[in-house]
């Protein structure tokens, strides 16, 4: 299966052993596809899964208790999903994931992670680099909401994901960038003057 041949290489490359046999993912990943609006994890269910997107968008969003939605985040392919602070605390999710696109993940249960960390510091080694760049972008996501302005950071956006306006409603966009769809409307006009 050329996904998990995929999440081998990713792996290897951010533990820098290029040579660890993978052939355990074999058993403990499942591939699963996810329709346009499907959900990944819904908010306050017991998340399972951690997964590596193989194709799609997906999104991360808070829900308020007026039913308001709050994006948090964008998975894009190459990505990691699942909601790692509630799988690490084993609580219900405080977020819900859903797919925007069709998409592609490569799930395994995080129980059996835990599992191979516990039996393999290469494991070890894969759950830290994949916490520091979880937190590493959640700085990176905080520092440009108190620095930048919706312009910046609209334009910061699209330059990491060009593809974002044909995948992504813009709606989503306003969301994740903190700010209204007028709002968002307005700078798109800006830049394309």
């Amino acid at each position: 299966m050329e996904e998990l041949d995929e999440i081998k290489n990713v792996l290897r490359k951010i533990t820098g052993d290029n040579d660890k046999d993978l052939s355990i993912l074999d058993k403990l990943c499942s591939l699963k596809h996810y329709a346009k609006n499907e959900l990944f994890l819904k908010h306050n269910a017991t998340p399972v899964y951690t997964g590596y997107i193989c194709k799609g968008v997906f999104r991360e969003f808070y829900i308020d208790k007026e039913g308001r939605e709050y994006n948090k985040a964008f998975g894009f392919k190459g990505d990691f999903t699942g909601s790692y602070y509630d799988l690490t605390l084993g609580h219900p999710s405080t977020v819900t994931i859903q797919a925007l696109t069709e998409s592609t993940v490569l799930l395994i249960r995080y129980k059996e992670f835990q599992k191979l960390m516990q039996s393999d510091p290469f494991w070890l080694r894969v759950a830290y680099e994949s916490a520091h760049s979880l937190l590493m972008k959640k700085f990176e996501k905080e520092s440009q909401l108190l620095i930048l302005s919706a312009s910046e950071r609209y334009e910061l956006l699209q330059k990491q994901h060009p593809e974002l306006e044909q995948l992504v409603p813009a709606y989503h966009v306003a969301s994740y960038l903190g700010i209204t769809p007028i709002s968002l409307s307005r700078i798109r006009a800006q830049i394309r003057e």
